[in-house]
């Protein structure tokens, strides 16, 4: 098309009739009403000037293709559920939304002062369902299609398809994306749906100022600490709504209509995103380049098992809520990633799913299993306690203590947000919590970048603990007046976990001290040495706490925790009794979701494969059908989306059937079947700059070195069965029985 013709279609003005236009070689149908088109994009798709013009095209993009086995992504169902709380979410990290709710929410973006900080409620513009007028009789399908990240709501019938896609873009991660698509074999036959927008109520969080044309101006009404930053401003631009019925032109096999929002804090970013994925659409590009995103990531860390599809279910969704959660592209400078919080990236409003709050749950139960397979990842969560290390110094003073004191739930400023005050006063356990985080990120990498950071964050939580501790007559020392994971029982003195975990901490810091060339800290040698850990010496286990007595009720997985993620060295009889006095302890039902996870690879460390497989059936009780939407509780109450029981579930996968273990200087695995499988293959586990698969079966076990990174070197692996170490070559796969092995760098 020349650019005199196309500037003559761009001064018509649209009255009652369609302007058609033949674009980079397909046909347009772009606006209905009076519009006036004066705007170019670069590839030269028409872009509206007005809200009101509605984008949509003839034909359709077809589904992209994944190398992700379909059976174990592609859940669906005849109904949603029930319960709104177990509809699926999709989100990129950046921007999320429950499908067909009314709210979206943006990583970053929290209202309210102090305690009362939640993430900001946007009124959603994305969340449509569908209601088809002809033809009559079509079947009714619902999809989560967790390999390409896409929702769908289809109605079918032989010859006929009505497709509504919901998705959050994962190149244009400020965009989210409707496209509602009709097609026919039949031309003449007619083909009408009527669309259906949950607008729900304004927020009650933003408001919206009418300085900017195109945009929606927005800001949060209250900031959480002021003395630290003032509300956000944030810009939306938004293309028509659907229309509310739509029919197939006569003569028409195929269309698609568009619906595009995009959201950020800067209004350039939001105008680049829109045209960015104006002009995709218009290439046939805009979906293919969201599902190209996700298979990189799919192609670069998952876990795919044989035998039972229900648990390779439960392992591309918990990994795939989870990833919903985390920008693929590292944390923004200008505009950082906050962290994960339980309810992942679409939950949070106010009195709902801890609010969008960040504690031990991103630290302890996501991260390993993240970490594990997506190095990159792993990287972006640490920094999210890295970049508020100034805020926890501050905490630290505000409450009479040394160091940095990290708060127990944070949002934004990363100050304290707990609503409830003894969590806030005594869950400080979190300080340790951070501190293995950064341990674990610290021995899967050697990552000095960023552990020239992250030291500061170990040495300033050490001082912290050197504050905090009690120091006994028999020079031995106390943590009083704390309040153990489990939340049941509080306050103890000498919780076996926090004083554990604080141990960790201080020893570590002199780790780092010695890595940076600083000297060491006899006090923090001293303290971490001496740290009373309860143990009983005449039932050979470890009290909770001082004077824990065993028939105590407890909330969830505490003392087992010393085995992992702590790992504590303990003899096989003393773990035994643990898992067996806290499993009594606990009760079934109420126990959140992580819990039982933490009980199974406690028994497989023991070889007890016949324990476990019973506690793997309740572990998975908390993921609710059909989309395997986590509920905190079993009964399907507590937080919605429950990322942590998701991460605890993945940790059960890998550090308990696949028995992985991380040490100062090598990563161990013990792969056992998981039960009701017959083989199990982790791909692109990722240590030391390395990237290597693990495949094994009841007989026998693959390992294949993948990838060596610049700057690094390989790996060398020794089998239990043998005492020699031997190099992997990239690409060349290793076979052996299935047996215990272990990786080293090597040099």
């Amino acid at each position: 098309m020349t650019s005199a013709l196309l500037a003559m279609l761009l001064s018509v003005v649209c009255s009652s009739i369609l302007l058609v236009t033949v674009l980079m070689g397909e046909t347009w149908t772009t606006g209905t009403g009076d519009v006036v088109y004066n705007n170019l994009h670069a590839f030269g798709a028409l872009l509206p000037d007005a809200p009101a013009a509605q984008i949509w095209k003839l034909g359709h993009s077809p589904l992209p293709a994944t190398p992700l086995p379909e059976d174990a992504t592609v859940f669906t169902s005849a109904d949603m559920p029930k319960r709104g709380d177990y509809y699926p979410e999709v989100g990129n990290g950046h921007v999320a939304t429950v499908v067909q709710s009314d709210t979206i929410c943006m990583n970053g973006l929290y209202n309210g002062h102090n305690i009362t900080s939640h993430r900001a409620r946007l009124a959603s513009p994305v969340g449509y369902s569908l209601t088809p007028a002809r033809p009559t009789g079509l079947t009714r399908s619902y999809s989560l299609d967790v390999g390409r990240a896409i929702f769908s709501e289809s109605y079918t019938a032989p010859g006929v398809d009505i497709t509504l896609r919901t998705y959050a873009h994962r190149q244009l991660t400020a965009v989210l994306v409707n496209e509602l698509v009709l097609s026919r074999d039949d031309v003449t036959q007619e083909v009408t749906v009527t669309t259906h927008l949950n607008t729900g109520q304004p927020s009650d969080d933003v408001k919206f100022l009418n300085d900017t044309p195109g945009f929606q101006h927005g800001q949060t009404l209250e900031a959480e600490y002021p003395e630290i930053a003032p509300p956000t401003d944030f810009y939306i631009k938004s293309t028509a709504d659907l229309p509310p019925t739509v029919t197939l032109t006569p003569g028409v096999s195929s269309m698609t209509l568009l619906h595009l929002t995009a959201i950020d804090v800067k209004k350039e970013i939001v105008q680049a995103a829109f045209d960015q994925a104006l002009s995709q659409f218009a290439q046939g590009t805009l979906l293919a380049n969201h599902v190209s995103e996700w298979t990189k990531v799919w192609t670069n860390g998952r876990i795919d098992t044989k035998g039972d599809v229900s648990v390779a279910r439960l392992n591309y969704a918990s990994l795939y809520y989870i990833l919903s959660s985390l920008p693929f592209n590292g944390s923004r400078p200008d505009w950082p990633f906050i962290g994960l919080s339980p309810g992942g990236l679409a939950h949070g409003v106010a009195g709902r799913d801890y609010n969008g709050h960040v504690f031990w749950d991103q630290d302890t139960w996501m991260f390993p299993p993240i970490a594990l397979l997506h190095a990159d990842l792993a990287r972006t969560i640490t920094e999210t306690r890295l970049k508020t290390l100034d805020s926890a110094r501050l905490l630290a003073q505000r409450t009479g203590y040394q160091g940095a004191r990290y708060p127990w739930e944070s949002a934004f400023t990363g100050l304290e947000t707990c609503p409830a005050e003894p969590y806030g006063e005594m869950e400080i356990h979190i300080n340790g919590d951070v501190t293995v985080m950064l341990r674990q990120f610290w021995q899967l990498t050697q990552d000095k970048d960023l552990m020239s950071r992250g030291a500061e964050v170990v040495w300033e939580t050490a001082k912290f603990w050197s504050s905090r501790v009690t120091q006994n007559p028999d020079h031995t020392y106390s943590i009083q007046g704390v309040m153990p994971p489990d939340e049941y029982n509080y306050p103890v003195n000498d919780s076996a976990y926090t004083n554990s975990i604080a141990s960790i901490n201080l020893a570590f810091a002199n780790t780092l001290a010695q890595v940076f060339g600083k000297p060491a800290n006899q006090t923090w040698a001293d303290i971490s040495k001496n740290l009373r850990i309860p143990y009983d010496p005449d039932l050979d286990y470890h009290p909770e706490f001082e004077g824990y007595q065993p028939t105590t009720r407890t909330k969830q997985a505490d003392v087992v925790l010393l085995d992992f993620p702590l790992m504590r060295d303990m003899a096989p009889s003393t773990r035994k009794n643990d898992l067996t006095i806290y499993e009594a302890s606990t009760p079934v039902g109420p126990a959140p979701a992580m819990t039982w996870g933490m009980f199974l690879l406690g028994w497989l460390q023991l070889g007890n494969q016949s324990k476990a497989s019973q506690l793997y059936d309740r572990a998975v009780l908390n993921a609710q059908q059909p989309f395997l939407v986590w509920s905190e509780n079993s009964d399907g109450d507590g937080a919605t989306n429950f990322l942590t029981g998701m991460g605890g579930y993945l940790q059960l996968v890998l550090f308990g059937y696949g028995g992985a273990r991380i040490y100062d200087d090598h990563l161990t695995f013990d792969p056992v079947l998981i039960t009701r499988t017959t083989e199990v293959t982790f791909t692109g586990l990722d240590y030391r700059g390395c990237s290597f698969d693990l495949s094994y079966s009841e007989s026998n076990l693959t390992l294949t070195q993948t990838q060596v990174n610049a700057g690094h070197v390989g790996l060398k692996v020794k089998f239990a069965d043998s005492a020699a170490w031997v190099s992997l070559t990239t690409g060349q796969p290793v076979l052996s029985k299935r047996q215990s092995l272990a990786l080293m760098s090597v040099a």
